[in-house]
């Protein structure tokens, strides 16, 4: 199958599957909101964002180690049973060890602090601990069937555990009224019944008997700068919200969050794009030793490209946009959300950017870097914020992504440098410029046809002349 078109494929089957999963989160929502007290609904969202972070830790990278290997030029099928069992099997103890050390830690910080007032019990802690667990290990299984290439798989797995965690959860807390308890208690369920037939759709690349100490340590050494680097890029992607909560009001952060809601949806893209890229972009150099390089280059364009002419159309129309869905009480929403689309271009870049790194096992980089981003965008926005307010923070968000791509390319192209048209990229780069320009320029409060027709042509323009730029005549053969 043509590259393109597998990725089109795939990229629409996992973009699918999570947008399914967030329709049915967001509806499911006000009811289980509305169930709950204010307080309860905020310590389950402290107990989530908490459990979310441990779950950084205890993964230690192995998902990405296992996507590094899997397809390398060496390994064979019986070496791929071997990565993903050991992966698998170390990420069961991983798991077991951080859930084992926050449970004492949480029963003996309550024995010696006497710490009352929770609307959830042990066996709350103990569910939303599992489903932690079980959210890891279900994790780990997807990106193999991803590796695979079995994305119908993905979808029935993904879908089944995520729509009936939410349905469980919602007749727990609002037919039963048994709170956080019930809540975290159903899901944790729902996501280890599920385990055993996802683990039934790897079956051909898991075997107990196939776990090897070379390999679970060699996955390790490979993953667990992933630990730091995600903490990193926790710190990186909230600070706006806390500095121009800090620095501003809390109604700039209100305006700023609107922005990033809207932007979101080209991130939803460019990640389901990511979940597509991340198995084929091994396979691809396994295939094609001698125009890998040039393919990623290629690739590279098409997905700027892309990306950009999505984020083009939000910027464009960012003022009708808000002025239909939100009011006039949000328009000031508008031109950060036009540079935040941007940002997401940028953001989405590092899936081809940074894969020079990623070949060459030198992840201790993506740490460095996500690290040295998180200080470059606090100093963004500590000079912008005061200036322009939320719009300073799309600035300071839009460059932090940019310096952070332009930092992983540096070392791709040291360590493992892959062929760019840098003449078609530089022209692409400069039609965002006037795009984005063009989007500030032409802000509208409110819905005018003859406006509406002539950004129609500036996109247009946009993705013809884009289109042109495009390398399709290099993927017919690959």
């Amino acid at each position: 199958m043509n590259v393109i078109r597998q990725l089109a494929k795939d990229s629409a089957i996992y973009g699918g599957a999570d947008l399914i999963s967030k329709i049915i989160s967001f509806f499911t929502f006000p009811f289980i909101a509305k169930a709950l007290s204010p307080e309860s609904f905020g310590f389950l969202e402290l107990i989530l964002t908490s459990t979310a972070l441990l779950g950084v830790v205890s993964n230690f990278g192995l998902n990405n180690a296992v996507q590094r290997f899997y397809w390398d030029t060496d390994v064979t099928e019986n070496k791929r049973k071997e990565i993903v069992s050991s992966g698998l099997i170390t990420l069961f103890f991983t798991v077991f060890g951080v859930l084992f050390l926050t449970f004492s830690g949480v029963m003996v910080a309550k024995t010696f602090w006497k710490l009352e007032g929770f609307p959830f019990s042990n066996y709350g802690l103990t569910a939303a601990l599992l489903l932690m667990g079980g959210t890891q290990w279900t994790q780990f299984i997807l990106d193999v069937i991803r590796l695979q290439f079995s994305p119908w798989k993905f979808l029935v797995i993904s879908m089944t555990s995520r729509v009936l965690s939410a349905l469980a959860g919602l007749y727990m807390v609002v037919s039963l009224a048994l709170g956080i308890d019930g809540l975290l208690g159903a899901q944790a369920i729902v996501v280890l019944l599920v385990l055993p037939m996802a683990l039934n759709f790897i079956r051909k690349d898991f075997s107990i008997g196939k776990v090897s100490k070379k390999w679970s340590k060699e996955l390790i050494e490979f993953g667990y700068p992933f630990i730091f680097s995600s903490l990193a890029y926790w710190i990186f992607s909230s600070q706006d919200r806390w500095m121009l909560a800090s620095i501003t009001t809390v109604e700039e952060v209100g305006i700023y969050s609107v922005s990033f809601r809207f932007a979101s949806i080209i991130l939803f893209v460019s990640a389901a794009f990511g979940q597509a890229w991340s198995p084929v972009a091994i396979k691809i150099r396994t295939d094609n030793p001698e125009k890998y390089r040039k393919i990623y280059g290629d690739v590279l364009i098409l997905l700027v490209f892309s990306i950009a002419a999505l984020a083009g159309g939000l910027a464009l129309f960012s003022g009708e946009i808000i002025h239909f869905i939100m009011g006039n009480d949000y328009l000031k929403s508008a031109l950060p959300m036009a540079i935040l689309g941007f940002a997401i271009v940028f953001q989405a870049s590092q899936q081809i950017t940074g894969i020079g790194i990623s070949l060459e096992k030198k992840t201790k980089l993506f740490a460095h870097l996500s690290w040295i981003t998180a200080g470059v965008n606090f100093g963004f926005n500590w000079f912008l914020i005061p200036i322009f307010g939320a719009l300073g923070a799309a600035i300071a968000t839009a460059l932090s992504y940019l310096f952070l791509s332009l930092g992983y390319f540096f070392f791709t192209q040291r360590y493992h440098p892959i062929h760019i048209s840098y003449n078609r990229l530089m022209v692409l780069i400069s039609l965002m410029g006037i795009v984005l320009v063009l989007s500030f320029l032409m802000q509208n409060a409110s819905i005018e046809w003859k406006s509406i027709v002539l950004k129609l042509g500036i996109l247009a323009s946009f993705v013809g002349f884009g289109w042109f730029l495009l390398p399709i005549k290099n993927f017919k053969n690959v």
